[in-house]
């Protein structure tokens, strides 16, 4: 009976677990644009990361670029790179068209789900439900991770904006977020798995 009770708890804190580590470094992790080109996270330092997880047919990931297109240009300035990185199966196909429709004033490439799991610390036990948004400071250390089904996600414009404020402070007023600690998983149905 104890072994059954220990298995079960460890496989429960093992998918409670997953997240990003908010604090500490980013975890080594690359792009590849349309082109081919790769862009690796750690050509990003010394700037504030938004890095948006999509999926090119979700019409919550759609939106979401078409917010971070408009905040992006007032943010660019600032020392700020958005990115995007769509890991759906089809992204191969559709991010072509994607980037034509929707026409981003950041960089937008592909992963596989793999690499895209491993980078955040996601269970493969649980769904992961896009848009998923991650901020890297100036250092490239992780100051927030927002999975799809945070209240972040309900005001996607104000919040993204009110992160990147507090990114850009000066260091001695930054905290970090995370959503356990900022941001609780919302009620209302999640975006897309």
């Amino acid at each position: 009976m104890r072994i059954v009770f220990v298995t079960a708890l460890g496989t429960v804190l093992a998918i409670a677990a997953s997240a990003l580590d908010v604090g500490k470094p980013s975890p080594a992790f690359t792009i590849q644009k349309i082109d081919g080109t790769a862009m690796p996270l750690t050509q990003f330092k010394g700037k504030v990361v938004a890095l948006a997880f999509i999926d090119t047919e979700c019409p919550h990931c759609q939106n979401l670029t078409r917010v971070l297109n408009g905040i992006a240009k007032g943010y660019e300035a600032k020392g700020v790179q958005f990115l995007e990185c769509a890991f759906n199966d089809a992204a191969p196909q559709t991010l072509p068209g994607f980037i034509q429709r929707f026409q981003p004033a950041f960089p937008v490439g592909r992963a596989d789900r793999g690499p895209v799991t491993e980078y955040l610390s996601w269970s493969i036990l649980k769904p992961l439900y896009v848009p998923h948004m991650v901020f890297l400071d100036r250092k490239g250390v992780v100051r927030a991770d927002y999975p799809g089904e945070s209240d972040f996600m309900k005001d996607p414009e104000g919040n993204v904006r009110k992160q990147l404020d507090e990114l850009l402070k000066p260091a001695s007023t930054t905290r970090s977020a995370h959503p356990q600690g900022k941001s609780t998983a919302s009620a209302t149905a999640p975006s897309h798995p």
